[in-house]
């Protein structure tokens, strides 16, 4: 009977004089991916090609594809390919970081990157995750939906034969390296969406009668996102020339390096874009806070300046006599509104006055 991989652990960690239980445990889970058969139970294969995994086979040079991968599609690639089990759970996890990592004795490249995609519908940024597994004869690609750069490309090949051909017939590297070019190219028309917000956001800035605090947070947004996702973008980049030669006979440093460039240029174009939305935002408070001490300015003169005849008025609403009162009878020198005339005059004299002393001061 052939021994599992399980069985084997058992019999290592009991020459070690530990509990075989324990490392039985500790490695469950990944014996998973490594040997789904055991316990005496008959081992099923599955057919390799499914709707999630399909293969193009150009020459020696195979490219498998795997759409919204599953746990069963995951361990079916552990099956064929020396794949790390780690490598594999990242596939499946959603909160990776980009990373590029290079297996034991050179077998394989694992790439994990993440591009942005802007929804046309709600206008907010989202993040791709794209995996990919680079041998010498062959590409491994894994991602989340059909609705893609990558599915198109695979798509082209399968009903192409001249697209095959092209693409893949070179290298797996050099497919690797087609598909990341197209991903970066993706970013143009992003970026050009960003810069027509920018220049509009400027419109609205400048017009005292439209309030452009939510479209420059909105945009600010934007930018920000983008930029957590073509950061740690910018440096797996770099550091993938000098280890994608090792997979292929032909140097593709100076092809990756032109991918670099278009980063840095992105990269660039969001910080120019960041500042320019930077100073709308000042701009936009400060031309905000102007249009709101004029607006408290003007209150302030009109409450001002009603201050005499308010005071004035008190005095006539309290209960104690007063020349022009009910109490002691109107003054007629002046005909029969001679005390309105005597009390607006008097409310009038000290608001002229503080008139000339607060245009004397430049306050209005």
């Amino acid at each position: 009977m052939t021994k599992t991989l399980k069985d084997t652990l058992k019999e290592i960690q009991i020459l070690l004089g530990k509990p075989h239980k324990k490392i039985a445990e500790a490695f469950k889970y990944y014996l998973y991916f490594l040997n789904p058969a055991e316990n005496g139970e008959k081992e099923v294969v599955t057919t390799y090609k499914t709707e999630k995994i399909q293969t193009l086979q150009q020459g020696k040079i195979t490219w498998v594809d795997v759409r919204d991968p599953t746990r069963k599609q995951i361990s079916e690639l552990a099956q064929k390919y020396p794949f790390h089990p780690l490598h594999l759970e990242d596939c499946i996890s959603k909160s990776q970081f980009p990373k590029i990592e290079q297996s034991d004795e050179d077998k394989y490249l694992f790439l994990l990157f993440r591009f942005p995609q802007l929804h046309e519908r709600d206008g907010n940024i989202s993040t791709r995750q794209f995996c990919f597994f680079l041998g010498k004869n062959y590409l491994v690609t894994i991602h989340e939906n059909s609705d893609n750069i990558i599915s198109n490309i695979f798509d082209s090949c399968k009903e192409n034969p001249q697209q095959r051909q092209a693409y893949i017939n070179n290298s797996p590297s050099h497919l690797l390296y087609t598909i990341i070019e197209q991903l970066t190219d993706d970013l143009t028309p992003l970026l050009k969406k960003i810069l027509i917000e920018v220049e509009s956001a400027e419109d609205i800035v400048f017009d005292d009668k439209v309030s452009g605090v939510y479209q420059i947070g909105q945009l600010r947004r934007k930018i920000i996102s983008l930029k957590r996702i073509i950061g740690p973008l910018r440096v797996l980049l770099k550091d993938i020339q000098d280890k994608i030669n090792k997979f292929t006979r032909r140097n593709l440093t100076v092809y990756f390096v032109d991918i670099t460039h278009r980063i840095d240029r992105a990269w660039e174009t969001l910080e120019e874009a960041r500042e320019t939305v930077d100073i709308y935002k000042d701009a936009d408070f400060i031309s905000s806070t102007e249009k709101t001490n004029r607006i408290l300015a003007v209150l302030t003169i009109i409450f001002t300046l009603s201050i005499p005849a308010t005071l004035i008025g008190t005095f006539y609403g309290m209960n104690i006599l007063l020349p022009g009162g009910l109490e002691t009878g109107p003054l007629t020198f002046w005909g029969n509104y001679t005390t309105l005339i005597i009390i607006l005059a008097v409310s009038a004299t000290p608001a002229i006055v503080m008139l000339l002393y607060f245009r004397k001061k430049g306050w209005f």
